[in-house]
């Protein structure tokens, strides 16, 4: 738990004094501890974190990347958004240095760092966490985040000044003028999220994972300290891969288990299985499961989560929510996570993380394996449908002339056999990696077409959505089709989705979550596997996904649990937004203010509600995810722009 804000300002007439206050009061939710604060004369930085206090040194060693002894000595201070690993371990290699870390927590490990490696500080670190630096000799800040983007970091800069936080609502209390991205809402439109450094906000970035952010107060540059590269190794076997995979998910767990007392998500599924098993093998005390299950849920996972928690001796705390109504909270949810979204598991993750919170502070969980060994339902479609096989122009120039001709007849998305036909045609027509993610689309070209506006569509087409999946791909050309679908995964929805999610919903009640599987170690070990390690054909027929974690499953997990069908958080989304005839989706999606945005088409509007309502729509059209994002972009509106 925990954040960060602060500002750099050449204007000294910038009133740091009361802006950093409230900068800091309006994250309160991610850590109510009293808050630390730092002023200089053009640089204010506050904090709040309660696993790690402010730390303030001078430079300690003569290292060639860290300041120079003889360049005088000047201090270093140091703040931390979340959790540095192995802290006793750095502690004692800094004291053989002759260093004093005092008080032995996150922000003196950092800052020591610092001072001994310089701007190579975080490839030396381990942990899950964002920080900031001041070297007052060098009158410089530096801004860093972890490898996966588990912790957030957001900056504005207008060439005066820099402002940060952890969330963006930080950055809006300093006094900057929301205004929309509407290049970054038309990415959010096609690819159901926004890739980094962008947000939906204008001029307000992301700091990138595996990055630092280096400003001089003139210049402002990012350097990457880590890049998630996949590069198979041909040599290595199938049992050594588990033998070596096995050892960094151990020591990966080792890591985590923080405190006398144990806290796992446990879900009954295998990832946070795997965890829960580990960590009861590793703890010297008995650790604790928690499981949420909702009065509604269509997939509960309550019983085989009792199953888990037997099989290894855990105390197991089964929970049933009984949470307020979805669409009286989007409002809430909209708020944490400071844009419009599409993934509706943040609710159920959210009053998850309210239950848990009731039990702990800090807790495990089993995300990443899905996107790490290759666990999803679009892998296995993209396999068993060789999407990603290059396609022959003389074709694609047919079906491209097939759909145009078909768009000239209607362009309405409401499915029939005819529109049906013309989507296969379009997305033959495509690339292929255009069209995998033109599937994943809430809001496919064609539907997106009939939604938008024309000056909005003219967004799309001047600055085409797909441009970036194409160079998630072009970067992993070589790999196998398994490894380049996991490579893109890990630049975008790993950091951009999962973790905005996990994040936001549960530091809304404070609470801190470690992900085992999102460790570099562990990434070490999985980035040199070939695809068929991860993804394999069974004897019978059938893909099997996540294939080298169930092996090491196998003599782990009850056998049960390794044969279930993949459930997830469910919920009934599309009852919920039938409820009272749709009124809620009326009352939003067809008010003055929602149409006179400028985005949407009201005939087009009227007709997706109408197609859901009436129960004639499918995946394609209209989406129930794309109504939920059509929902959180007005609400966002409302919040974060009509204000």
């Amino acid at each position: 738990m925990g954040l960060l804000a602060g500002i750099y300002s050449e204007d000294l007439r910038s009133d740091l004094n009361s802006r950093l206050p409230k900068m800091i009061a309006c994250q309160v939710h991610r850590d109510k501890m009293t808050p630390i604060v730092w002023f200089e004369e053009k640089c204010a930085i506050g904090m709040v974190n309660q696993h790690a206090a402010a730390f303030t040194s001078g430079y300690s060693n003569n290292n060639e990347q860290a300041p120079q002894q003889e360049q005088g000595i000047g201090e270093i201070h140091a703040f931390v958004d979340g959790i540095v690993l192995n802290v006793q371990q750095h502690a004692s290699y800094f004291e053989s240095k002759g260093g004093i870390v005092c008080p032995l927590d996150c922000s003196a490990i950092i800052g020591h760092a610092y001072a001994e490696w310089g701007m190579d500080f975080m490839n030396h670190l381990d942990g899950e966490f964002s920080c900031a630096v001041w070297d007052g000799k060098m009158q410089r800040l530096i801004l860093a985040r972890d490898v996966y983007g588990k912790k957030p970091l957001h900056y504005y800069y207008n060439g005066k000044e820099l402002v940060f936080s952890s969330e963006i609502k930080g950055i809006l209390k300093a006094g900057i003028v929301p205004d929309v991205d509407r290049i970054s809402l038309s990415d959010f439109m096609s690819l159901n999220c926004i890739p980094y450094p962008a947000t939906i906000f204008k001029d307000i970035y992301q700091v990138p994972p595996g990055s630092l952010l280096i400003f001089n107060g003139k210049c402002l540059s990012i350097q990457r300290y880590w890049y998630h590269d996949i590069s198979v190794d041909s040599s290595i076997t199938f049992d050594q891969a588990v033998y070596d995979l096995e050892n960094a998910i151990r020591d990966s767990i080792r890591k985590r288990l923080i405190g006398e007392d144990i806290y796992c998500f446990l879900s009954g599924g295998i990832d946070s299985s795997t965890v829960v098993s580990y960590a009861a093998e590793l703890s010297s005390r008995s650790v604790h499961a928690i499981t949420v299950g909702f009065a509604e849920d269509e997939a509960n996972e309550l019983d085989d989560a009792a199953i888990m928690a037997r099989h290894v001796g855990a105390i197991h705390h089964p929970v049933i929510a009984s949470p307020d109504s979805f669409l009286q909270m989007l409002d809430e949810l909209v708020f944490h996570h400071d844009s419009p979204f599409t993934d509706t598991s943040a609710y159920p993750s959210y009053f998850a993380a309210k239950l848990a919170h009731e039990f702990t502070d800090i807790i495990l969980t089993g995300d990443g394996p899905d996107q790490i060994f290759s666990g999803s339902a679009h892998h296995v479609f993209a396999e068993n449908h060789d999407i990603f096989t290059s396609r022959n122009w003389i074709v694609q120039f047919a079906m491209r002339f097939g759909a145009s001709c078909a768009g000239c007849l209607t362009n309405d998305p409401t499915p029939t056999t005819f529109s049906r036909v013309q989507r296969k045609l379009y997305r033959e027509s495509l690339s292929p990696v255009h069209a995998a993610y033109d599937l994943r689309s809430y809001f496919p070209d064609i539907v997106k077409r009939y939604m938008c506006s024309d000056d909005f569509w003219q967004i799309h087409v001047d600055n085409n959505p797909y441009r970036h999946p194409e160079s998630w791909f072009s970067d992993a050309q070589g790999l196998d089709s398994v490894n380049q679908y996991l490579f893109a995964d890990m630049r975008f929805y790993v950091p951009d989705n999962l973790m905005i999610k996990v994040d936001r919903m549960s530091m809304a009640h404070g609470l801190e979550t470690l992900s085992p599987f999102l460790d570099k170690n562990v990434a070490a070990i999985a980035n040199i596997l070939p695809g068929n390690f991860k993804l394999r054909r069974g004897q019978q027929g059938p893909l099997l996904t996540k294939y080298i974690l169930r092996e090491i499953c196998n003599k782990r997990l009850p056998k049960e649990l390794l044969v279930k069908k993949k459930k997830g958080f469910g919920i009934p989304l599309g009852k919920w937004l039938r409820h009272d005839g749709g009124e809620f989706l009326k009352q939003v999606l067809l008010d003055t203010r929602t149409l006179s945005r400028g985005y949407f088409k009201k005939e087009s509007i009227e007709k997706m509600i109408k197609v859901f309502l009436d129960n004639r729509g499918d995946y394609f059209f209209p989406s129930v995810n794309g109504l939920v994002s059509l929902l959180t972009l007005e609400l966002w509106h409302r919040r974060y722009l009509d204000r």
